[in-house]
């Protein structure tokens, strides 16, 4: 074989392999981690582009918070959200929070002394164990419940709000986005944090939901706009209480879930009563969900509650991903991806007009 025909088969080889990648990429989506500075601090999120991702077409946005002491990685197994976002061409793009937990900008109430329960296990384990609390405007500086009176030296206030506006600059600069499709969904924690958004970023943010979470009673909301949300929530979870009360693992008040629904669709100016419909359970054994749909919003907002009952501070259809005794069981009878992008498919950004525009995807 001559040295020439030795090249030549390389050169085929290596743009075979070439070719090979491509259409892996193209298959399987492209991932990359991103990052902006928040008052001098790097912040990193995780950007993952559908397969067949084209610059020359918009691509609506969803952005999946994670939980407390769990990272962006951790939120993307568990959901596994990059299988719907591949089949419907959707961005995803998954943030880190900075110590373990978003700011949220409520304060917790008077600590009790510090004892095991949920979220204070291994790092990867309950995410909404507690909603932190931050006490601070446009701030977080969270208490670590674990320290002494003499080591109050807590973290700068993170300003959360901030990272997100940037974090959307930059995702509008470097990516073919919608910038009237773009949605938050969150688990507990994150949960919570989606609902901030939903009140301070309202302008940029088109329709919110959140599992595994509540509205805090001395949240103040005051979008510049009616905002729709969906809610998703388990009936027997063992950290944010369905029924209100005190979050379990940073003593934060919380209403109902079913008010928070209610306070919402107030917000919204809503039909002051939902319409209730079931989802029933798949097999016996399974779990029944109840439906409560808030219409009649203004700008054709809606409210919607779903109700999970036997579920704890899970994604539905995701990762059992801590112990039944310390998040409560993981229902299989409802697909929470499949649930949220049906809810958010269809909503954008208000138009010129002022109306909240609906479009068929």
């Amino acid at each position: 074989m001559t040295d020439g025909s030795s090249y030549g088969m390389r050169l085929v080889a290596a743009a075979g392999c070439l070719a090979l990648l491509f259409f892996v990429q193209t298959l399987w989506g492209q991932q990359t981690t991103e990052k902006v500075t928040v008052d001098d601090v790097d912040r990193n999120f995780i950007v993952r582009l559908p397969k067949g991702y084209d610059a020359q077409q918009h691509y609506p946005v969803v952005i999946v918070l994670h939980g407390m002491r769990q990272d962006a990685e951790d939120m993307q197994r568990l959901t596994r959200f990059d299988e719907l976002a591949d089949k419907d061409g959707i961005i995803t793009v998954y943030p880190s929070t900075l110590h373990g937990r978003w700011n949220v900008g409520v304060q917790p109430q008077e600590r009790r002394p510090a004892a095991m329960g949920p979220g204070r296990r291994r790092r990867y384990g309950n995410p909404g164990g507690g909603y932190p609390g931050g006490g601070y405007p446009g701030g977080g500086g969270q208490q670590d419940p674990n320290r002494q009176p003499n080591q109050d030296r807590r973290p700068a206030p993170t300003d959360d709000i901030g990272f997100f506006n940037q974090m959307l600059d930059e995702l509008g600069t470097k990516f073919s986005v919608d910038a009237s499709r773009i949605y938050t969904a969150g688990l507990s924690d994150g949960g919570f944090m989606s609902l901030r958004l939903g009140c301070a970023l309202s302008d940029r943010i088109a329709a919110v939901a959140a599992v595994g979470a509540a509205m805090p009673k001395t949240m103040i909301c005051l979008p510049s706009r009616p905002v729709p949300l969906a809610m998703i929530n388990g009936s027997s979870d063992p950290v944010v209480p369905y029924g209100g009360g005190t979050e379990h693992n940073r003593d934060l008040a919380t209403i109902s879930v079913e008010d928070s629904a209610k306070a919402w669709a107030k917000i919204d100016r809503c039909a002051e009563k939902p319409e209730k419909s079931k989802l029933p359970a798949r097999a016996k054994g399974g779990m029944e969900t109840k439906i409560d749909t808030y219409n009649g919003c203004q700008q054709n907002a809606e409210v919607v509650l779903y109700s999970v009952k036997g579920a704890g501070n899970t994604w539905p259809g995701g990762e059992q991903y801590e112990a039944e005794k310390t998040i409560g069981k993981t229902s299989q009878d409802l697909n929470a991806n499949e649930v949220i992008w049906s809810f958010f498919v269809t909503r954008k950004l208000p138009g010129q007009g002022g109306e909240q525009q609906k479009e068929q995807k």
